[in-house]
């Protein structure tokens, strides 16, 4: 394939995913299960220069949007309701009573706990700033609220495209994976994007993040210019979520050994490159580790949030009588994990939005071609050093994403949580994962690659391909439902 054709099929591919993304969070309602009221909540903070200062009660001005366009139908049954139908939107409803409607729904938000206060800021900040330029187009009403979301089009468009290039540079002579890892990429399923939330920009950031650990393996001698980007670029996955953490400081150690084996041969750029880079780095994240100190009395600002759920640390000894341990306690948040991370955690009348089988091929299939670019990896031949390199670092970057959670399970009692809770200790919320995207895609493609090219050189992406098919027509059949909304952008 010549290069312009090339790019025209990923840029193709990129046009496909956001048109995707744009029907379904077009057909979800507003406010999802997975915390989108919070979210909303913040970016109206955000977008008046207000930076939380604690855990408190939606503000005034969110609880203006969320009284009449929220919609029932993520948490409640038709047959809940009178008539056993769900009722009709409150901004298409007329008549004296909708008043009172209007009272009871809002005094039943009022008391909603915005537990996401000390959430990092960079999704809200870009998010207000996007939501300032649909009100200026002349965006009002529920239509201003899609264009929040619609910012998910545009994020699901580069990382896209960031999947190819990462392909690109680690196997700038495999057609299976410069296509493979943007075409997975581009019909994965993952209903994360059709709302409103800060999950949402880090597959972004970790993909540049990645991209620019690819330039410091590559590089004969780094700039100071690459040194404040990759700086920057780990300052903003910090600064999106925090389950990011674990991501940046895997790419972070990657560059610091590279770095070091350099300085050992007195290159005075790569100093300067790291200097910059630990620049870049500290004032942003110091500023608001500061902050949450300050204002939430410790530096992840995750004590208030952790005491409003109900858990509590559990000895050191104790965290190692968790069932994880156990192979089926494993095999429980491996496949509830891997099953979210692939599909989201969105429900519909408090069912989760999923198809059993659906699930268990995404934990087994998963489990299968990792494990395949593991024992490809092991097997590579040592000169080619672009594909160690980036796979390797691609297994350091989700594997530690995989841990983090893991380690979250087992060190506390979740008390009164409902998930995770006391009968079900796991996190098992694919969403805190999603920042690790892309390296996942490519280390299950090359898994893919591996067990099927030896066969036929073609045969990988007829396999991909298939794969493909079966992922979008689960989802469609999965999330048909939620199209005969009357709550939704199709029926404004």
């Amino acid at each position: 394939m010549t290069h312009p054709s090339e790019r025209a099929v990923i840029l193709l591919l990129c046009l496909v995913a956001a048109v995707r993304v744009f029907i379904f969070s077009a057909a979800f309602p507003f406010f999802s299960n997975i915390d989108e009221d919070l979210h909303f909540d913040l970016v109206t903070q955000y977008s008046h220069g207000q930076f939380p200062r604690t855990l408190e009660p939606l503000k005034d001005e969110t609880l203006n949007w969320i009284v009449p366009y929220a919609s029932p139908e993520f948490l409640f049954r038709p047959e809940q309701f009178p008539g056993g139908k769900i009722p009709e939107p409150l901004w298409k409803q007329i008549g004296p009573e909708v008043g009172e409607k209007i009272a009871a729904t809002r005094a039943e938000w009022s008391s909603e706990i915005n537990f996401e206060s000390s959430q990092p800021p960079l999704y809200y900040i870009v998010a207000s700033f996007w939501w300032w330029i649909g009100k200026h187009i002349g965006l009002v009403g529920i239509r201003a609220l899609y264009w929040i979301r619609f910012l998910n089009v545009l994020l699901v468009a580069i990382v896209v495209w960031l999947g190819y290039l990462i392909a690109r540079t680690i196997a700038p002579d495999r057609t299976d994976l410069r296509i493979g890892v943007p075409l997975l990429l581009a019909f994965i399923p993952q209903n994360v994007f059709y709302a409103m939330n800060n999950d949402v920009l880090s597959p972004v950031c970790v993909g540049v993040l990645f991209l620019c650990v690819l330039q410091w393996l590559r590089a004969e001698t780094v700039s100071v210019w690459l040194g404040a980007l990759t700086g920057l670029a780990i300052a903003a996955t910090y600064l999106t979520k925090l389950s990011n953490l674990p991501m940046s400081v895997a790419a972070l150690a990657v560059i610091i050994a590279t770095v070091l084996e350099r300085i050992r041969r007195k290159s005075r750029t790569e100093f300067l490159a790291l200097a910059a880079l630990v620049l870049f780095v500290a004032i942003p994240i110091g500023s608001w580790i500061a902050w949450l100190k300050f204002q939430f009395g410790d530096i992840t600002g995750s004590t208030a949030k952790i005491a409003f759920l109900d858990w509590t640390r559990k000895p050191f000894a104790a965290w190692w009588q968790h069932p994880i341990f156990t192979p089926r306690g494993f095999w429980v948040f491996w496949s509830g994990l891997i099953a979210s991370f692939w599909r989201g955690e969105v429900s519909w009348h408090n069912q989760p939005l999923n198809w059993q089988i659906a699930d268990r091929f995404y934990a087994i299939s998963s489990l299968i071609f990792l494990a395949a670019a593991v024992i490809a990896l092991c097997k590579q031949a040592a000169g080619r050093a672009c594909y160690r390199k980036g796979i390797g670092i691609a297994i350091l970057i989700f594997t530690t994403g995989v841990a983090f959670l893991g380690l979250l399970s087992i060190q506390f009692d979740f008390g009164s949580c409902v998930n995770p809770s006391r009968a079900h200790p796991y996190f098992t919320s694919g969403r805190l994962l999603v920042g690790a995207l892309i390296p996942f895609v490519l280390l299950y493609v090359y898994g893919i690659s591996f067990l099927f090219r030896r066969i036929n050189a073609a045969l990988p992406l007829i396999v991909l391909g298939m794969i493909v098919v079966f992922v979008t027509a689960s989802e469609i059949a999965i999330n048909r439902v939620v199209f005969a909304s009357e709550h939704n952008w199709f029926h404004l």
